[in-house]
């Protein structure tokens, strides 16, 4: 029975403990995790623990996991002047993104940086993107900023930022504060006056309050208004209709008829109501956009996860020297490390080891690989140490291949409009037109003054705030919950996608498999003198090999009892032999073997993950068509299948990334989810591209979506709310042009004033707001599951 590991949650199948006399702390799910628990307490820094346990919400991520790396390279000249930027502070500063990110205490321990690094002057820790933020005093090193993280738990990745767009950002975030908080101001005091004006206020002070008004609102109609006369002018010029059209002709038209009115005397205007409608219009859409930007960028994903540090041989001598990926050359040699990615293809030199080539063909075999064979940048090796020679880096890659295919999946890929631009098309033309034959009809009917009122009239009570306000409103809440959530999703037209979906292709290693060997069978053949259990962890307790692994994972909860081992050897691709109390015993072909006879036999393979069969039949309630792609062989791919119930036409085995990103291309309203560089090219093909947890960088930047989370339960999540959302959207539409169908009514017969209209006119976004807070019920309900 597995139990909870003290620092992460996470369950500990294999648990540590750290033992002091009679005393025994833990569990813990790793050694890393132990590690991290050691120096949090000899830093002085146990109150994490008392933070994490406090927080009503802890959300479950990989256990940490710690490796000797240096990070020299952080410290180079020339990677310097790629990565660093200066501060506000004029000091240096760099980005990491951080993994194993889990909480509030995370952030608490990576902010206190400076107070146990010297040279740091600050540590910012943006949670939602694992991102923080670095800044060095002059005596400052980033590698042994780096060396921290790594010794805390938490692997550090240096990202490279386009200082340019990203000084551009911040002043455009900073502009748009600017006109929300110069709206915000005026709007405020222009209604403390209007409620005087309302209220019947003598003639001096409603003269003088009127002027006020006036004043106040100009910065409002023109700074603050800029951006929709702006889109308006580009709508225009590009010959097409959008939403922030009649949005300004409004506020033109009602701030021409307000000053109109001041100047013969009358105190009526429509400059509280044109002030509070660009208020809510800019902080709606700006708060719209930072839900956008959580979780990292696809200029940040450009460069994250470039790689480790790298070993190189020095051309002088035979030293190897820490270099970062990037200075790779061609006829470079490289010593990789056990799970180390390779950074470039080449061709080995010397060692025997096994690769994980998943992250490129899909097949969750490891391929034993000697001296003389080719290897490829974006696998992992597994087993031992090997040094190669580089043959070509970057775009040359086969690596590289797969980015260009991704490109081209993009171009390609449909340009989908929010339903709301497709609805704002036709309304704005509608109003429009409306607006111009009831001004005509007012100037047939001699009155100019009155056919200018009619035509403003309709304009302000038809101003499609509704429309502009309550779909981004909906956006924002669904964006925000999901990330939450562990699920960033990089544009709000993804989940109009989502929710009409026909069919999701599932690749299978990583998503729906654990993409770890567990041992799925064990059969005793014939007894042994000494416990089988005990002698299997004392062959392999020490052996990398993931079958190795496998087997003492499988044997941690059995009663096993130490042992005396002599002439440990274990040979690539052969296996591991040794001899223990006399006897000799032997670890080949998925057999164990004392004296060279056959003791137990076992089945290893990568096991489902637990949520895999209850996710697969709650998309197929929702009337979603399934299709499972594997790189695997037949064999294994049909025992995957048994185990999940699938059809024969739901899955399909031996598929090479361009296979099925084929298969992908063949099919309508499409989604694609998938663990690793293989399945970027059909990510950046289907309508839309799920990334699940773990995946590299490349699925990142093909995909439409981030799961932080493993498994396949936030899938489900996803396009429940999605399917939620559009509903919301959908009814709020409907509200809006029913209710400005009704305004066009009384607009066109005269029933209604301007002043009525500025009045009215708040209450259909009052009523749309009040259907996104009451219709997302069902979907607040499933964020609390």
């Amino acid at each position: 029975m597995s139990s909870l590991c003290i620092h992460c949650n996470q369950d500990a199948p294999v648990p540590f403990f750290i033992v002091e006399s009679v005393n025994k702390t833990g569990p813990f799910c790793c050694q890393g995790c132990l590690t991290v628990y050691n120096v949090i307490n000899l830093k002085g820094l146990s109150e994490y623990y008392n933070i994490k346990n406090n927080i009503s919400e802890f959300r479950k991520r990989a256990p940490v996991q710690l490796n000797e790396n240096q990070y020299s390279y952080l410290d180079d000249e020339d990677f310097l002047l790629e990565y660093t930027y200066t501060s506000y502070s004029s000091l240096p500063t760099m980005e990491f993104y951080l993994e194993g990110i889990h909480c509030l205490a995370c952030l608490w321990i990576i902010e206190k940086l400076p107070e146990f690094v010297s040279g740091v002057h600050s540590s910012k820790l943006d949670i939602g993107r694992s991102v923080v933020t670095v800044t060095l005093n002059e005596n400052g090193s980033f590698s042994k900023v780096a060396q921290e993280f790594n010794t805390l738990g938490y692997r550090p990745h240096p990202l490279k930022l386009n200082q340019e767009s990203s000084e551009l950002k911040i002043q455009e975030n900073r502009s748009m504060l600017m006109r929300i908080g110069i709206a915000g101001a005026a709007s405020g005091n222009i209604m403390l006056y209007a409620v005087s004006l309302y209220a019947g206020a003598d003639a001096t002070y409603a003269s003088v309050f009127n002027a006020l008004t006036v004043i106040f609102a100009l910065p409002v109609l023109t700074y603050s208004a800029y951006p929709f006369y702006r889109n308006s002018y580009l709508a225009i010029k590009n010959k097409t209709l959008s939403i922030d059209v009649p949005i300004s002709m409004a506020l033109i038209m009602g701030a021409i008829m307000g000053i109109y009115n001041l100047v013969i005397g009358i105190t009526e205007n429509y400059f509280d109501s044109l002030t509070a409608l660009v208020f809510l219009l800019l902080i709606s859409r700006y708060f719209l956009k930072l839900i956008q930007e959580k979780g990292l960028s696809t200029t940040d994903m450009h460069f994250f996860y470039q790689g480790e540090n790298i070993l190189k041989m020095s051309e002088s001598n035979d030293n190897f020297s820490v270099i970062h990926p990037k200075s790779i050359r061609v006829n470079d040699i490289l010593k990789i490390q056990p799970n180390q990615i390779i950074p470039a293809d080449g061709e080995i030199i010397s060692g025997n080891s096994y690769l994980n080539n998943s992250l490129l063909s899909g097949e969750s075999q490891l391929q034993k690989v000697l001296p003389g064979d080719k290897i490829y940048s974006g696998t992992m090796n597994v087993s031992d140490e090997i040094i190669f020679k580089v043959n070509s880096v970057n775009k040359n890659t086969r690596l590289g291949s797969i980015l260009k295919s991704v490109e081209d999946g993009w171009g390609q890929k449909s340009k989908i409009v929010d339903l709301t631009n497709k609805v704002s098309k036709y309304f704005v033309a509608v109003v429009l037109v409306l607006a111009v034959i009831l001004f005509i009809k007012g100037l047939y009917q001699g009155n100019a003054v009155t056919a200018f009122e009619h035509a403003l009239t309709l304009l302000i009570v038809t101003c499609p705030c509704a429309l502009a306000i309550a779909t981004p409103l909906t956006f924002i809440r669904t964006l925000s919950k999901s990330a939450q959530k562990g699920i960033v999703i990089k544009d709000d037209a993804v989940i109009e996608k989502l929710s009409s979906a026909e069919i999701i292709f599932i690749d299978k290693t990583g998503t729906l498999t654990e993409n770890k060997m567990r041992v799925t069978e064990f059969n005793i053949i014939s007894s042994s003198q000494l416990l089988i259990y005990s002698i299997i962890t004392k062959l392999e307790k020490n052996s990398r090999h993931p079958v190795a692994r496998a087997l003492v994972e499988f044997c941690a909860d059995k009663n096993t009892i130490e042992l005396p081992i002599e002439d440990l050897k274990e040979v690539a691709g052969v296996g591991i032999s040794a001899n223990i109390n006399g006897n000799f015993y032997e670890i080949k072909n998925y057999s164990l073997f004392e004296n060279n006879n056959l003791l137990a036999k076992f089945k290893v393979q990568d096991s489902l993950r637990k949520d895999s069969n209850e996710a697969i039949n709650k998309l197929r309630f929702l009337d979603i068509n399934l299709k499972v792609l594997s790189g695997d062989k037949k064999e294994y791919m049909e025992e995957v299948a048994s185990s999940l119930d699938l059809m024969k036409y739901e899955y399909a085995y031996e598929l090479s990334p361009e296979d099925k990103a084929g298969i992908i291309k063949a099919s309508k309203n499409t989604v694609m989810i998938g663990d690793g560089a293989n399945d970027s090219i059909a990510l950046s093909y289907a309508d839309t591209g799920i990334a699940v947890h773990g995946a590299m960088d490349i699925s990142l930047r093909a995909a439409d979506v981030y799961l932080n989370l493993p498994g396949m339960s936030p899938v489900v999540d996803l396009v429940v709310i999605a399917k939620e959302t559009m509903k919301v959207v959908h009814r709020n539409l409907f509200l809006s042009l029913f209710y400005n169908g009704i305004s066009v009514y009384l607009a066109f017969t005269g029933r209604i004033s301007p002043l009525s209209a500025a009045v009215i006119m708040p209450l259909s976004s009052l009523t749309v707001l009040v259907s996104t807070i009451v219709g997302t019920k069902e979907l607040r309900t499933k964020w609390k599951s």
